[in-house]
């Protein structure tokens, strides 16, 4: 493990911990077999991603592919979670809801009818459908400026930020005012094509439904605010607006509870203290094994 880099070896901790989790309750989950086989199948290619990577002749293709690969990780065990997750226990909508009315009174997604209109539901959903390229987009500048210390401490944060979340999801499964409030709203969220084509794209491709708890829009877009500000000061400028727009877009397109926002700040905040600090420490072993492993050679 420790000759495994960082990213890799918290992905296949994360990986271990969710097939015993599986293993454990396998009794009560219609795919189990189907998950497990496709977490040995994620852990097969992380052990390959590490094998290929001693080789001096592998292609800039694969070089890229390999630093990049951790989109593809963090979509697959996220796309996998929504045959896992509500088979575990029931849904915790009904507290959420009412943690929310206790502390405002109202429901925030009902009480916030009052200011839909077609071109600020427009404006909001392209807002959230952000929160998909963000992240890549900050991962791009950081690489194209060959700038592969601030590359590689920001994708492990991150990643340590979205399995983080994930863990919030199997402990707090719920779907959200969207599905649980329908019979409190009186006003549709219409707007124009744009809107349409972002909640039934997500609709189609997010697998997984219970992804409320924590709000992992807020948590990863705060997380990202944090490492923009420490490594691409110009990229937090143009990031600010546009996350503030997303993080009320959550409540607005009735995504979320405000309990999940705060939820998600304080994940956020979690992340930005360990991550780094773990990310260092898994680091400076990963380069004295590697070293080592050079003189021995």
């Amino acid at each position: 493990m420790r000759q495994i880099f960082p990213f890799y070896r918290l992905t296949l901790v994360f990986l271990i911990a969710l097939s015993l989790l599986t293993l454990l309750f396998q009794g009560q989950i219609p795919l189990s077999r189907s998950l497990i086989f496709r977490y040995i199948l994620l852990m097969g290619l992380v052990f390959a991603l590490r094998l290929l990577s001693d080789r001096k002749t592998v292609g800039r293709g694969f070089i890229i592919f390999s630093h990049f690969s951790p989109i593809l990780f963090v979509t697959l065990i996220y796309d996998s979670l929504g045959d896992l997750i509500q088979y575990l226990h029931r849904d915790i909508d009904p507290w959420l809801i009412q943690i929310d009315f206790f502390i405002f009174g109202v429901h925030p997604t009902v009480w916030m009818e009052r200011w839909i209109v077609s071109w600020l539901t427009d404006i909001m959903s392209l807002a959230y459908l952000s929160y998909y390229f963000l992240p890549v987009t900050l991962a791009m500048v950081l690489y194209a400026k060959d700038r592969m210390a601030e590359f590689h401490m920001s994708v492990f944060v991150l990643a340590f930020g979205y399995y983080l979340s994930f863990v919030g999801y199997i402990l707090f499964p719920a779907i959200g005012p969207r599905f649980t409030l329908t019979h409190l709203q009186t006003v549709p969220l219409e707007g124009s094509f744009l809107t349409d084509l972002v909640r039934d794209g997500l609709n189609a491709l997010e697998h997984n439904k219970r992804d409320c708890m924590p709000s992992g829009h807020t948590q990863i877009v705060l997380m990202l605010l944090y490492l923009a500000h420490r490594h691409e000061r110009p990229l937090f400028s143009i990031f600010l607006p546009v996350i503030c727009a997303l993080i009320l877009s959550t409540v607005y397109l009735r995504y979320h509870y405000i309990i999940d926002l705060f939820a998600g700040a304080a994940m956020a905040v979690v992340c930005i203290i360990i991550g780094p600090q773990l990310y260092v420490w898994w680091n400076r072993s990963y380069q004295a094994q590697s070293e080592g492993h050079g003189d021995a050679a």
